[in-house]
């Protein structure tokens, strides 16, 4: 979550208090013209916010959201762009307090996206969104149907390639994370098979000057609720200051593959580092 702005985010708002509200945000912007709205959007009124992720995507993450949490630098490793917004969101855990779930499939109340946007009591830090008007209870409450509805994801377009692929990773490749708030989580195009995630197909190693030896033994490994496409690690001790490497086995028998027995066709790796909090 953002350390300065826009950690959970809200509706579109007129284009003066946009452009004040990310002003502040070291996003990249992709996207977003000067005023923060999506290129192309020209002078027109963005369609009506529905109970629906794309409208939700189409109308707050991107026009609000993105300018902050964007790239590999995204705080916390949350990016809400339209590629990694939902698997980032949907059953993965806060990382501001750790017994809920940024989105709850069917619990908005225990949401902690709808809490950071409502300020309610618990939350860390400001309401969200963080410098501005908090967004309408109606467009809250919108995002309350949605979350209420099971959190469905975007309709997607049909596709027909046998590719099963690693679409985001949390923390980002070579980022620099607390071990107070890591969250390891690597979200795919496909939903996972559930019988694959184990301790050989998933791999958490500490790199050493010495060589490379087990971050441990007794790893979390699960999908994320009502997501089937992430799957969550979680160490089973408070990782030391570091360098880490998470390793999934790709190819072979027994590799980590989709419902449908597509494969990852390699092995797949991404490092990060463990700051030292002392």
């Amino acid at each position: 979550m953002c350390r300065r702005s826009c950690r959970d985010c809200g509706a579109a708002w007129p284009a003066v208090l946009l452009a004040a509200f990310v002003s502040g945000c070291a996003g990249d912007g992709v996207g977003l013209d000067a005023s923060g709205a999506p290129l192309g959007a020209g002078n027109a009124a963005p369609p009506p916010l529905t109970a629906d992720f794309q409208s939700i995507q189409d109308n707050v993450f991107t026009p609000i959201c993105v300018r902050c949490h964007s790239g590999p630098a995204a705080p916390e490793g949350l990016q809400l762009d339209a590629a990694h917004s939902y698997a980032l969101l949907v059953g993965v855990p806060s990382a501001e307090v750790r017994t809920l779930l940024r989105v709850d499939p069917g619990a908005p109340d225990s949401s902690y996206l709808v809490l950071k946007l409502e300020g309610a009591a618990g939350i860390v830090g400001a309401q969200m969104p963080f410098g501005g008007p908090p967004l309408p209870q109606a467009s809250i409450d919108v995002i309350r149907q949605w979350i209420s509805d099971g959190a469905q994801p975007a309709a997607a377009a049909a596709d027909a390639r046998e590719l099963f692929l690693v679409t985001a990773v949390s923390p980002p490749d070579q980022s620099v994370v607390s071990a107070r708030a890591l969250r390891i989580a690597v979200s795919f195009n496909r939903e996972v098979d559930a019988s694959l995630i184990n301790y050989t197909t998933l791999r958490l190693d500490r790199l050493t000057a010495a060589g490379i030896e087990p971050a441990g033994d007794s790893l979390g490994l699960q999908l994320a609720k009502g997501n089937a496409r992430t799957v969550l690690i979680t160490p089973g001790a408070t990782l030391t200051a570091g360098h880490y490497r998470l390793t999934m086995r790709g190819s072979g028998g027994g590799a980590l593959a989709d419902q449908q027995v597509h494969t990852l066709g390699r092995d797949y790796s991404f490092e990060f580092t463990v700051e030292d909090e002392r």
